[in-house]
């Protein structure tokens, strides 16, 4: 008897999660479970519907040369094989026999992720779909195949993509070191060698329940989320941390010495080039904090009526466009950029080279060294109202109980939970101190990539100026790492 109660207490405890905790982001609760899933649970009652998202702390990331493009194929694979197309069709009939309207994932640099959005009173049965369908017990070949194919189709597509072409070219300086953690897509090769064993030891390593988050938000309970969530994952097991000896950082600077290249690209028109300056960025593994003061001075730079964009406006010739210049920071855990860029008209009585070494002084050696120097350059109206366009694209982003989900799916990936919660009081308190000592660290004693996009006839018209200037030649054919 004695023995019968303990075990129904056993029984019991497995499906009751811990204590949440209502978190300083209005409406949003969080969990942790026994196995190690960290459970976010947000209510918003406006539409009665429920999105059920699962990220893992994976993709490119946690690439080797040989594995570059395996978790893709494991993101299709759990998709029945055709991520491209919606998922296969038994995928497709689950999913509507839950009477699922939309559902998608994703492998990026640091977060593999799935999610479906369903009636509200059908979450426990998105919960469960999931809890059944991440871990297969086997790695079907003919699944695998399928899969096989709708990636490989992909990595074509990218692979002659002028955006990606592109932003390879630019990985493969800046992280020259370990440029396969920047490609999710991965390599053809890999992906026609990938075996039933090799997916099976990504989904033992990664795919566990102690490297994962469970996001649910819309018109739910949250209580009653939070006793499905724990009773439909209750038997995972958890495993060794694949976090616990983590890749070797990528170096900072990402380069040894400021690095030129030119990309004839048939999609610019012809007449009009962009030139981009990207710097190795604060990585949020490492320098969460320096992270504020970096969104806090790319809006500041990307003001079209501040002090920045009007001066380099004004001494740069030909540039194209009412807001010809841009900004921006791309905050990760490991792989943090940041870019400074415009669009000018090709003359050829004004060289490209020319253009773009002015351009590149210009911001660096004049505006930066200035703001650096002089406190008085952003006013402290200016740092109010940068503040409140961050402030105000954060609440466009999250006004829905999807972009909450995927917002919150990203952060927590990239840094944790508490870096989504806690963002806006962090960044109120960031000021002209803080971004001075990110302008040191991470701008001042740091060297870009320069990279300049033009249309093939203005190359062509201009060749001869940058045979002897430093610029590479990059293209499809030598543009990503795999490529000698």
């Amino acid at each position: 008897m004695k023995r019968t109660s303990l075990a129904l207490l056993c029984a019991l405890a497995l499906l009751l999660p811990l204590a949440g905790q209502e978190s300083a982001f209005p409406g949003l609760f969080r969990y942790k479970l026994d196995n190690g899933i960290e459970l976010y649970v947000y209510r918003d009652p406006a539409v009665p519907l429920a999105r059920v998202e699962v990220c893992f702390r994976a993709g490119a990331s946690a690439q080797t040369p040989e594995t570059a493009g395996l978790f893709h194929l494991y993101e299709h694979l759990i998709f029945g094989g055709d991520a491209s197309g919606g998922g296969s069709a038994q995928f497709k009939s689950d999913l509507a026999s839950l009477g699922a309207a939309k559902w998608n994932g994703g492998t990026s640099a640091e977060r593999l992720d799935w999610w479906l959005t369903l009636p509200s009173d059908r979450v426990e049965n998105g919960i469960r779909f999931w809890a059944d369908r991440l871990r297969p017990a086997v790695i079907d070949r003919g699944g695998l195949d399928a899969a096989r194919g709708s990636v490989i189709a992909e990595v074509k597509a990218l692979a002659a993509d002028p955006d990606r072409i592109f932003e390879a070219a630019i990985d493969k300086r800046l992280f020259g070191k370990y440029p396969w953690r920047r490609d999710p897509a991965g390599t053809e090769a890999n992906l026609a060698a990938a075996t039933p064993e090799a997916l099976a030891k990504i989904r033992d390593t990664w795919i566990i329940p102690n490297n994962m988050a469970l996001i649910v938000s819309g018109d739910v309970d949250i209580e009653a989320v939070a006793k499905m969530a724990s009773a439909a994952f209750a038997a995972w097991k958890p495993a060794d941390d694949p976090w616990r000896k983590p890749p070797p950082a990528h170096p900072k600077p990402g380069v040894p010495r400021p690095t030129w290249f030119v990309y004839p690209d048939p999609s610019m028109p012809e007449g009009l080039a962009l030139v981009e300056l990207r710097y190795r960025g604060p990585d949020l593994g490492t320098d969460a904090r320096s992270s504020y003061a970096a969104d806090l001075w790319t809006a500041l730079v990307a003001d079209p009526s501040g002090r920045f964009k009007k001066s380099v406006d004004a001494n740069i010739a030909g540039l194209f466009g009412a807001d010809p210049i841009s900004a921006w920071y791309l905050s990760q855990r490991e792989g943090g950029t940041l870019s400074i860029a415009a669009y000018f008209k090709t003359d050829p009585a004004s060289p490209a080279v020319d253009r773009v070494r002015a351009f590149k002084e210009r911001v660096r050696g004049t505006e930066i060294t200035t703001m650096r120097s002089d406190p008085g350059y952003f006013s402290s109206k200016d740092y109010d109202a940068a503040r409140r366009r961050l402030e105000s694209a954060r609440r466009i982003a999250l006004e829905t109980a999807d972009g909450v989900a995927d917002s919150l799916g990203w952060w927590w990936a990239g840094a944790s939970g508490d870096y989504f919660i806690g963002y806006a009081a962090a960044l109120a308190k960031t000021g002209s101190e803080e971004v001075a000592g990110f302008l040191d660290a991470y701008v001042m004693r740091n060297l870009e990539v320069i990279a300049l996009r033009m249309n093939p006839s203005d190359y062509e018209r201009e060749k001869k100026s940058f045979a002897n200037s430093g610029f590479d030649l990059v293209g499809p054919t030598n543009a990503w790492w795999w490529q000698k």
